[in-house]
């Protein structure tokens, strides 16, 4: 069986022309990886950051509504203390002055009445506030986690799907590289069961 050398040659300098632009191809689909894979990288982060600052919205808005809860308790609970420090305050100085009126003139009913009815305005006074003013019973604030977040996020696989886009590679590749036609070669694909009709094959 021979060969027709120069065919061979041709067929030769087409194969290892075809090698060779198949290795740049992938050398450059290499540096594309990388390319893409820093990129991505960025991205992955840039996602992280973003729910990092989702969440430091949602703890801002939380202690907002910690520090508000604890201030209109704690003010709330101050008035209670300082009415009743006024209070016993009066009720102290309307004692010490009916019982030194009473000593100083035991005779004068006049003023002994005008003291016990001083005394137990005071009283009154001080009943009705603390009737309208239960005691409020030592307690704590609560914080109550909204594990609906939790419960997503730990539901979750990772931040997102890593995907393997081939099209973006290629088109990542040099624009100004030149690919030129060395050669062509024409074959013939007619079978015998085509008859008389026209076959054709067209594109690469």
């Amino acid at each position: 069986m021979s060969y027709d050398m120069g065919q061979l040659s041709i067929n030769f300098q087409t194969i290892l022309d075809e090698l060779n632009t198949f290795k740049r191809i992938q050398e450059a689909s290499i540096q594309t990886v990388e390319v893409s894979y820093s990129e991505q990288l960025q991205e992955i982060r840039n996602t992280r950051e973003k729910l990092n600052a989702a969440l430091d919205v949602l703890e801002k808005a939380t202690l907002k509504e910690l520090d508000e809860m604890r201030t209109t308790l704690q003010t709330s609970l101050k008035n209670d203390v300082d009415n009743c420090r006024k209070m016993t305050d009066k009720l102290k100085k309307i004692i010490e002055a009916a019982t030194v009126t009473v000593l100083c003139d035991k005779s004068r009913k006049e003023m002994e009445f005008i003291a016990s009815r001083k005394c137990l305005d005071r009283i009154q006074e001080s009943e009705s506030y603390l009737r309208k003013n239960p005691v409020k019973l030592q307690g704590s604030i609560l914080f109550k986690a909204n594990i609906d977040i939790e419960k997503y996020l730990s539901q979750q696989a990772s931040l997102g799907k890593i995907v393997y886009g081939m099209q973006s590679f290629f088109l990542r590749m040099n624009p100004d590289y030149v690919m030129t036609v060395k050669s062509k070669c024409e074959y013939l694909v007619r079978i015998p069961s085509d008859g008389n009709q026209t076959n054709s094959i067209s594109g690469v």
